[in-house]
């Protein structure tokens, strides 16, 4: 895979992980709204970038593979 595709992996990657980030943001105003729990906590929050292969080392790793 070239370089250029990798990268363009990267910003898929990141563009899903936006995505479900702002689902997860609005379920928790929603269920702020109407007095119930919050959904997701600052874990859940903290674990998405390792979830879709972003963390710094998981991003490096797959830039250096062949």
């Amino acid at each position: 895979m070239t370089l250029e595709a990798k990268i363009a992996y990267i910003n898929a990657q990141t563009a899903a992980m936006l995505a479900e980030l702002e689902g997860m943001k609005a379920l928790n105003v929603e269920r702020t709204r109407n007095d119930f729990a919050l959904a997701y906590g600052e874990k859940e929050f903290m674990d998405l970038p390792a979830r879709f292969g972003l963390t710094h080392n998981q991003v490096i790793e797959y830039l250096r593979d062949p």
